[in-house]
């Protein structure tokens, strides 16, 4: 096995044909792993990342790609320079390419032994987060029989609604008093003037439906807490990116509810081998008091329910709208290695032990000396 260490972005852009093949070939061909969406993720991430893929070839065939990047984390803890994942926000799940003919665990092993023994000095420790837990590198990782020992907890929770049913049979599944919000949030929207549901989907019509996406989010709260999307340029150009791009475009749907002409609520969505992953809701604040974001999950809702995909996520995350939908979920897992280095070894003695060890004077003279405090 030949492993290729890709740091500079030619490389990584020129990676895109064999990255494509090896995508479609593995056990894991998710839209969020294809060259395409990690290519707009490091376009936003690259200003204070390093890159670092990895490519394990057997011959000339790559049989493992591990899009990563080095990132260097300082705060209440020591000071570290770890390997992840080119994890965008927006990323739903992550993961390594591993090609289904190859024998992943063997190749997964050439690759950590050739990062402890030929990279280990610029490295801390490994932190893979937002991997499936039923994944070919999640099953690797929980046996523990490979180079070293990993620590896996679970990270990120989705709520889901299975789509295996109509509308009505989700709706009698539900409380009188929930259907009765409903009918009045109906009754509402009507009021305010003609209701339009747009779906936007691949390239045609997509810079349109940027424009409306962007008059939406600069509408809405998260303005003033600066999260909305049109809060960070980079964050618009991220999206933007992904309409223009050739696999992104494809899977990428906005659906936008208009009144009367106007952009009044979105959800930008990602469709994923047959799961729709939604990435962004917003709505007008302007517009609040009727529940236009509410309006437009209901009809989202209805459109999904009599289509061929099986599952609607409502991406990571349980902010409180959305378990009033559900409450079933999905479980994403987090991974730690850490280097075999004295360093590496100390860091993972610190993040076991904390709170505890942190609150010694010791412990904390030494950590502001390594963060560069003076006290």
């Amino acid at each position: 096995m030949k492993i290729q260490c890709i740091d500079n972005e030619s490389a990584f852009l020129a990676l895109r044909d064999e990255w494509e093949r090896l995508r479609l070939s593995s056990a894991e061909p998710s839209y969020f792993l294809s060259h395409d969406w990690i290519r707009c993720c490091w376009e936003e991430l690259k200003s204070s990342n390093e890159l670092r893929v990895f490519v394990v070839r057997d011959g000339d065939k790559p049989v493992l790609i591990a899009p990563w990047m080095l990132a260097h984390v300082s705060d209440s803890r020591f000071p570290a320079t770890l390997l992840a994942f080119i994890e965008h926000p927006e990323t739903q799940l992550a993961d390594m390419l591993v090609h289904q003919g190859s024998d992943g665990a063997q190749v997964l092993d050439d690759l950590l032994r050739y990062l402890l023994a030929q990279r280990g000095s610029e490295w801390n420790f490994l932190l893979l987060d937002k991997i499936r837990s039923d994944s070919q590198t999640a099953r690797y990782f929980a046996l523990g029989e490979g180079v070293g020992t990993s620590e896996s907890e679970n990270s990120h929770q989705s709520l889901i609604i299975s789509l295996n049913k109509t509308w009505q049979e989700y709706l009698a599944g539900k409380s009188p008093r929930f259907r009765k919000t409903l009918r009045n949030i109906v009754n509402r929207m009507q009021k305010l003037g003609r209701l339009d549901v747009r779906t936007y989907q691949g390239r045609p019509g997509a810079a349109e439906a940027i424009e409306k996406l962007f008059s939406v989010s600069d509408a809405s709260w998260k303005v003033a807490d600066g999260i909305a999307i049109t809060s960070s340029g980079k964050r618009m150009r991220f999206f933007k990116d992904l309409s223009e791009g050739a696999i992104t475009a494809e899977g990428l749907r906005m659906v936008i509810l208009e009144v009367d002409g106007k952009p009044v609520a979105s959800e930008t969505q990602v469709i994923d081998r047959g799961v729709v992953y939604a990435l962004r809701s917003d709505y007008d604040e302007r517009y609040a008091e009727s529940s236009p974001g509410t309006f437009l999950q209901m009809e989202i809702l209805q459109e999904l329910f009599a289509s061929p995909y099986a599952e609607y996520n409502f991406g990571v995350g349980l902010n409180p709208y959305k378990t009033r939908w559900t409450d079933e979920r999905r479980q994403l897992m987090r991974f730690r290695l850490y280097n075999h280095t004295l360093y590496g070894r100390l860091l993972r003695t610190v993040y076991r032990c904390e709170p505890t060890l942190s609150q010694l004077p010791g412990v904390r003279l030494l950590n502001n000396l390594l963060a560069g405090k003076s006290s």
